[in-house]
């Protein structure tokens, strides 16, 4: 059976808590509160005052804790849909934006092989290309470095 171990949480009204979690669920909540750039208080925190009526601080917590692993690490395509949908959203009120989009290596390929390239710069991880797509529409190119990277493209509106 793994070790419980204790620690004290003061909440905002300054009131102290004993939570008391397993090893691997603290590893769990110093990992998340870390890449939030949080300490463990802090992360606790937040995750009760989302919450309404807690009957069982521990217990919210070691879901949350879990909730947020699965996320980062089995799950990140949920997270990722939720934050390409906010950044589509931002990306439609923006004139240069609205007709960009990440490209895979095939359609860059293609996009290139169509179009006409009228110069670009080689930046060390990426290369800005510029020039016109098979349409005739003024195209920039942001292409990755990185093998099977994903590459930006942008249409002039």
């Amino acid at each position: 059976m793994p070790e419980i171990t204790q620690r004290m949480l003061t909440s905002i009204t300054g009131k102290r808590s004993s939570i008391k979690l397993d090893q691997p669920t603290w590893q769990a909540v110093d990992w998340l509160a870390r890449e939030r750039g949080l300490t463990w208080q802090d992360w606790c925190k937040q995750v009760l005052a989302e919450v309404t009526g807690i009957d069982n601080q521990t217990a919210t917590l070691r879901e949350a804790a879990m909730a947020g692993v699965l996320g980062a690490t089995i799950m990140p395509d949920l997270a990722a849909l939720q934050d390409r949908a906010e950044q589509l959203a931002l990306q439609k009120n923006h004139a240069l934006m609205r007709n960009a989009a990440p490209i895979d290596d095939a359609l860059l390929k293609s996009t290139l092989k169509h179009g006409k390239v009228l110069g670009g710069a080689d930046l060390g991880g990426f290369e800005v290309l510029f020039g016109f797509d098979e349409f005739g529409t003024d195209c920039i190119w942001i292409k990755n470095g990185l093998r099977n990277g994903k590459h930006f493209a942008i249409q002039a509106p």
